[in-house]
């Protein structure tokens, strides 16, 4: 999970940010696309990702604790590479050209992207760390603004059921 958080913001801003996407779905460009998923641990950090869902769900709700296997059953079944990889390799398609493709892989061989996949969970972890601390700081000015919200404009009445 932390390297999809880390790989993910960079696919995110680099795909997002393009005019149109890359059309290119030569077997070349399927090459490069695999060896982008192998060069930043896809399958692996997918698998790890189930792991920390599983666990962040069981810490949010503990009352959940005795259906586990069953949670845990259904995240394998949904989040099976053999099911994930077609549909990754698509978007990496339809997001990046090959020469894009290429140039992101040549990237993360590099020491520096060798670092970067290694370091960008931390700063992921921190970040969302922030963001939940902010969050939580500001709910009791959401609570007194959603208040007087609907203070000002109360929620209409439901309709009867007839």
């Amino acid at each position: 999970m932390r390297i999809v958080h880390s790989v993910l913001p960079l696919v995110l801003t680099l795909g997002l940010s393009r005019p149109a996407l890359a059309q290119d779905t030569s077997a070349t460009h399927r090459d490069a696309v695999a060896q982008l998923m192998t060069v930043t641990h896809l399958r692996e950090v997918t698998e790890r990702s189930m792991d920390a869902v599983l666990k962040s769900q069981m810490e949010q709700m503990p009352q959940l604790k005795p259906y586990e296997g069953v949670m845990r059953s259904f995240l394998k079944e949904q989040m099976d590479w053999n099911a994930l990889e077609p549909e990754y390799t698509r978007l990496y398609l339809e997001v990046f050209t090959e020469k894009e493709t290429r140039d992101i892989v040549a990237f993360y061989q590099t020491p520096l992207g060798q670092t970067m996949l290694a370091k960008m969970p931390i700063l992921m972890a921190k970040s969302s760390e922030l963001a939940q601390r902010r969050l939580q700081a500001g709910m009791p000015v959401l609570m007194q603004r959603l208040q007087e919200a609907m203070k000002a404009n109360p929620p209409a009445p439901a309709p009867a059921d007839h």
